[in-house]
């Protein structure tokens, strides 16, 4: 069972490396192709890079899915520590997928009104630039609503991370940290739309890169070098021990 225990977190760390950059570049990778306010222009950037565009929604569809993949494994790893908050983890896991898909079939809608042809030309070319926008707007909210439960996921698994034993409690406690300034940006944007072009905003995304960063990689790096094995005690010879009291006596 120890053993695999450790073969199960090892590819648990392994996959958690590799889908925090394709899950980011799904989230993050077209938002320079955006122009606020300006239809046109980021109309004719999403034409100059399509590539780009259309690998953000396949390779986005991999991170996320993955990402219900690692929240299986790590449930599986962790719910003999607690049966209920593995099962919040994985269920928070869970929610946050589909979202993030549904984010991204709106993106795919985008490339839907480029290749509409003739029919959307007839509706002239504002009507199809409004519509690429609504998308995106779109794609960006539904966006927002799953970080608040890539947050929430974080708690019970620091949680977790915390009671396990084989791993730094350090780790624990900075994925909930991470856990915390996920929620804090959900909560931000939706109580101000301009919340991203704030001072508070840009701290706070400044400091929550060392929690959200350190705990995420490094339980991933963890898992992957260290597996489930824990520290080796030291074993002391006890002054008061029977085999020692019976060397003296000789």
């Amino acid at each position: 069972m120890t053993t695999s225990n450790d073969r199960l977190a090892r590819l648990a760390g392994l996959l958690y490396l590799l889908l925090l950059p394709l899950a980011g570049f799904g989230f993050f990778g077209a938002a320079r192709l955006v122009v606020a306010g300006d239809p046109a222009a980021t109309l004719a950037n999403i034409h100059a890079s399509r590539t780009l565009f259309e690998l953000t929604i396949v390779v986005g569809a991999a991170g996320f899915v993955g990402y219900l993949v690692v929240a299986l494994m790590l449930y599986k790893l962790f719910s003999n520590i607690s049966q209920g908050a593995a099962t919040l983890m994985l269920a928070f896991a869970a929610v946050s997928v589909p979202l993030s898909l549904a984010a991204l079939a709106r993106r795919s809608d985008v490339l839907s009104l480029l290749d509409g042809g003739r029919a959307l030309s007839a509706l002239g070319v504002d009507y199809v630039q409004a519509q690429v926008m609504l998308s995106l707007q779109s794609t960006d909210n539904l966006m927002r609503m799953s970080v608040i439960f890539w947050g929430l996921w974080l708690f019970p698994l620091g949680w977790l991370v915390f009671r396990s034993g084989f791993a730094p409690k350090a780790l624990g406690v900075l994925l909930m940290l991470g856990g915390f300034f996920y929620v804090l940006a959900f909560a931000g944007t939706v109580l101000n739309p301009a919340y991203d072009s704030t001072l508070f905003a840009r701290i706070a995304g400044v400091i929550s890169g060392v929690p959200d960063l350190t705990g995420e990689l490094g339980l991933g790096l963890w898992l992957l070098i260290k597996g489930t094995r824990r520290p080796r005690a030291v074993v002391r010879p006890d002054a008061f021990s029977a085999s020692s009291l019976s060397v003296a006596t000789r």
